[in-house]
């Protein structure tokens, strides 16, 4: 259909970037595991397989080839894709999460889709192609794309259906002759499309609800097919037929299925309709033919998301278990890499690389070889929290089985029968044996772990356990720090170590800290509350607790950060205060975790981005997924790690590392280098580093012994002097001097072009 007039954009609006978002203003190099667990869709486009996930975009050019994916760090913009198209002009069209990607002659387009009213990104969920214009269905109704005006822009966009509600989510789009139709989380709406600004009236479009057809038990339509001369919708419950006559007079006829299904979608195969649908315990496909159900076809325990046919076999996408293949009715899993889950909750790399993943829905998985194998091992319904011992092995706790240990080989479970760990208070006496671990630590000695809503029936010595790593095999060997001892208080969120005290966070009755000495096992052990009330807390609902270099606590909450003032503090006499930390604007005070890397720079998660504390200045940089290549804004923990000095971050739509800035961090004085050398300056933007892994200054002078500048190593230096002039080319020397007295010293050949 050809469409001469621009309409108007009244709900949405659109900027165009070309292959990916810039990065942040630092030089941050990024790198993104995802989860191709999810999927949303199935194309076979040019003798290959497309697979639309929440964690990208997985292509294959047959059964026997290895999945080759694309994430929003390729060019996508997003991880979460939702549909895939080829137009007429041989170039493909990809939608997610706020974006249409034009995938054309090797490189990406991104034209991304806002609402006005909140100036947020949108999801996309499907798109159909009408020669120079793309329909889409959206999480806010319907909008039409216009490929050539102005290299690509929104042409209108459509919220209202007749009397369905405003801004349903469009699902599934069918173009037919010049009548469209959309199945929508509202119901079915039809209308003739051939003046599209018609589609502006809400009284132009036709709808099938359950407002008008007491047939309908669910209004929340997934997919909208044609065979023949009819049209068949499928909604959550059942499948079904509709028919309008001349007169425009809709009918509307039931196909029996199934009463117990949850159904997902239509796929095609001629003229016969593939419906895929979840049963209590199995998914199952449903043939049907001329509206007789010819047989059905069992997927294994899986929700199946789309259908195909591809490379002799028939493909099932599900929207947890990544995909399957049938042949010769064999079901077969089909590993398409990735992490087992999105959901990331904490994660821990070793001193050999290795990283262990904890997920909210799949528990804890070990990457190995480039892919990560689920432990065998029960370890309850989710993982919560991991570390690494001074041994180098890892634990793992988990939401309702207690802390794992990886030994070696070996995987040994510490649970309310061979530990001071305890279940939970609630359900007595099931919940007993519910071990619920939200926060861990150790000194190097001992380990910390907290039971949330520990059961203190016997002694009220709870909810904080403590284990002697050379005697955890015995019962002598585990202590613990309760009611007892002050902590009052069993809902316990977090928890870290540093110098004989213990600081534990709660969900409503601010900060606990123990005080338990070298050896708690023998030391008289004393908590103390701190609070909104007693110490000017910010807030007392505690996200995250963290111990700083100079054993300065920090304090995550609902309503920002806090830091306790150790200036005008006085800890053993009960005079305490807390300091607040202003944050940027832009960034949001829902803080859920914070992390400090090794040069005391403190990392800030919060529900909305991601923030870097320089110790130095107390300069804040902000990363967000719209300014940087973070998966989610949605952060859930942050991990440092030591060895290499990459950041970890875990959120609820996978995992993001950024590379050190500082590459492999030294700790020695004298294995400090500068990099880049020789250090070539074409503009602002270009830097110099140095790699010691801690706070130090660093001193640069001139060859003949002239001071230039001393300096943080935790800052780069631009190439100027203390008074902000730029040096000349020529060589530099730098000495760098630790705590202990102990001296490095090298050599900068800087080039000024």
């Amino acid at each position: 259909m050809d469409y001469t007039k621009n309409y108007k954009i009244s709900l949405l609006r659109i900027i165009i970037l070309a292959f990916i978002l810039p990065l942040s203003v630092q030089a941050v190099e990024w790198e993104n595991y995802t989860s191709f667990q999810e999927v949303k869709n199935l194309k076979v486009i040019d003798d290959s397989l497309y697979i639309a996930t929440s964690g990208g975009l997985v292509v294959l050019s047959s059964f026997d080839t290895s999945p080759i994916s694309f994430h929003k760090l390729d060019g996508l913009g997003t991880n979460n894709i939702t549909d895939i198209m080829k137009d007429a002009n041989e170039d493909k069209w990809i939608t997610g999460f706020g974006r249409l990607i034009k995938w054309s002659n090797d490189s990406f387009e991104q034209f991304l889709f806002f609402d006005n009213l909140n100036n947020n990104l949108f999801q996309l969920h499907t798109l159909v192609d009408d020669n120079n214009f793309i329909w889409i269905g959206s999480s806010l109704g319907l909008v039409l794309f216009s490929k050539i005006n102005d290299g690509g822009q929104i042409e209108d966009s459509y919220p209202l259906f007749g009397d369905l509600n405003p801004n349903p989510i469009v699902h599934d789009i069918l173009l037919r002759n010049d009548t469209i139709w959309i199945a929508t989380s509202d119901g079915v709406a039809f209308a003739d499309y051939s003046n599209p600004a018609l589609l502006k009236s809400p009284s132009n479009w036709t709808t099938i609800s359950n407002r008008n057809f007491s047939l309908l038990d669910n209004n929340e339509f997934v997919s909208i097919k044609q065979v023949g001369s009819s049209m068949y919708a499928l909604n959550k419950t059942g499948l079904y037929k509709i028919t309008v006559d001349n007169f425009g007079v809709v009918s509307l006829s039931e196909i029996q299925l199934s009463n117990s299904a949850s159904f997902q979608k239509i796929s095609m195969h001629a003229d016969t309709m593939v419906v895929m649908a979840k049963n209590p315990f199995v998914g199952t496909l449903y043939y049907v033919l001329s509206d007789v159900l010819l047989f059905t076809s069992s997927v294994g325990n899986i929700s199946p998301s789309d259908e195909v046919l591809f490379d002799n076999r028939q493909w099932v996408g599900s929207d947890k278990n990544g995909v399957v293949t049938i042949e010769n009715t064999v079901v077969s899993d089909f590993i398409l890499g990735g992490l087992p889950d999105n959901n990331v909750s904490d994660i821990a790399v070793d001193s050999k690389g290795t990283k262990y993943g904890g997920f909210n829905n799949r528990t804890f998985a070990q990457l190995t070889d480039s892919f990560w194998d689920d432990f065998n091992f029960s370890v309850g319904q989710s993982a919560t929290v991991s570390m690494l011992d001074s041994l180098d092995r890892v634990w793992m706790g988990t939401w309702g089985n207690g802390v794992w240990l990886l030994d070696n080989d070996s995987l040994i479970n510490y649970d309310e029968t061979n530990s001071t760990l305890r279940g939970n208070s609630d359900d007595f006496p099931d919940g007993l044996r519910w071990v619920y671990t939200t926060g861990m630590d150790t000194d190097g000695r001992y380990v910390f772990f907290t039971s949330y809503r520990a059961n203190e029936s016997d002694s009220g010595n709870y909810p904080i356990a403590i284990g002697d790593m050379v005697n955890l095999n015995s019962l002598s060997g585990w202590d613990s720090v309760g009611t007892i001892h002050g902590l009052t208080n069993h809902f316990l969120t977090s928890l870290d170590y540093d110098n004989g005290k213990i600081a534990v966070g709660t969900e409503s009755d601010g900060v606990y800290v123990c005080t338990i000495g070298d050896n708690p096992f023998i030391t008289d052990k004393k908590c103390r509350k701190l609070s909104k009330e007693n110490s000017l807390l910010i807030s007392n609902t505690i996200r995250d607790v963290a111990y700083a270099q100079n054993g300065e606590l920090w304090v995550a909450t609902n309503f920002g950060l806090s830091r306790y003032d150790s200036g005008i503090s006085d800890f053993e006499n009960e005079k305490d205060f807390f300091k607040d930390i202003i944050l940027p604007e832009n960034l949001s005070s829902d803080i859920t975790t914070i992390e400090f890397d090794s040069r005391g720079n403190l990392w800030i998660g919060t529900r909305k981005g991601l923030a870097l504390r320089n110790l130095d200045d107390g300069s804040f940089e902000v990363f967000t997924t719209f300014n940087s290549g973070l998966v989610s804004d949605n952060i859930q923990n942050i991990t440092f790690d030591k060895y290499t000095g990459k950041i970890y971050i875990a959120t609820d739509k996978g995992l993001s590392v950024i590379n050190s800035l500082i590459g492999k961090p030294v700790f020695e004085v004298s294995k400090v280098i500068a990099f880049p050398n020789p250090f070539v300056i074409n503009s602002s933007s270009d830097k110099l580093r140095f790699n010691f892994g801690r706070t130090v200054d660093v001193t640069i002078f001139s060859s003949a012994g002239e001071h230039i500048i001393t300096m943080s190593a935790n800052n780069a230096w631009d190439g100027k002097n203390d008074r902000g002039n730029n040096v000349a080319s020529g060589v530099y020397l730098f000495i760098v001097k630790d705590e202990n007295g102990d001296i490095g010293k090298g050599k900068i050949l800087l080039v000024r072009n």
